[in-house]
């Protein structure tokens, strides 16, 4: 890349688990400059989550990976005794699509990482969204809405960009395993109620880990 050339920086929001990595590794091999971004809200998940994650980027390395940003998005004040913040009554791999839905959980996601980007010189913020997620809040209008409301405050120029809302997780898998880039898949995670920092195998995320990626 020529020292005259730009590089293109994104900012992708990071939980550890298979869609985001596979986000990050994706951008890095298309010769992106990744800031992973992590929002700590309190969830019952996150020491193992935010574990894992840091093993993925060390394994990736890489002088365009760029040192993980955590950011404290709190939502106890939101959730208070949900089952996302105790670890009580956790939907299980047979429960509705929509027992996972954690209100506002992308809005404040995008909120702070666009405000990090666009002060940090990066156009890009990328979730990893997959081809028929259910939630209003990750749909192709609340993201363009996003985009433009964070523009107009920041008067940036911000993207918001979901380049996988087209594909399944076992084609995305798919398309890890044609990467220049190492993706290792060994050390994503993704349990709504680890042991540890192992996942429980029980859970509704671990379920679609098991069925999706087939």
């Amino acid at each position: 890349m020529g020292s005259l050339r730009r590089v293109k920086r994104v900012c992708v929001l990071a939980s550890g688990g298979f869609d985001s990595s596979a986000l990050i590794a994706d951008y890095l091999d298309r010769g992106f400059e990744v800031h992973p971004f992590f929002a700590r809200s309190g969830f019952y998940w996150e020491k193992a989550e935010l574990h894992w994650l840091k093993r993925f980027l060390r394994a990736l390395k890489g002088r365009r990976l760029k040192p993980l940003t955590v950011a404290d998005v709190p939502m106890n004040w939101i959730m208070g005794d949900h089952w996302s913040m105790t670890g009580r009554k956790v939907p299980s791999s047979r429960a509705a699509w929509d027992s996972v839905y954690l209100p506002g959980r992308n809005l404040l996601l995008l909120g702070q990482a666009g405000v990090y980007a666009a002060t940090h010189g990066v156009g890009v913020v990328a979730l990893g969204v997959l081809k028929g997620n259910p939630f209003a809040d990750s749909s192709p209008k609340f993201l363009k809405d996003m985009q433009s409301a964070i523009n107009d405050a920041l008067r940036s120029r911000l993207s918001v960009e979901a380049p996988y809302t087209r594909l399944s997780k076992a084609q995305v898998s798919k398309r890890m395993g044609q990467l220049q880039t190492r993706f290792p898949l060994e050390l994503t995670f993704s349990c709504l109620h680890p042991r540890g920092l192992k996942p429980c195998g029980r859970c509704s995320k671990c379920g679609e880990t098991r069925t999706k990626l087939r």
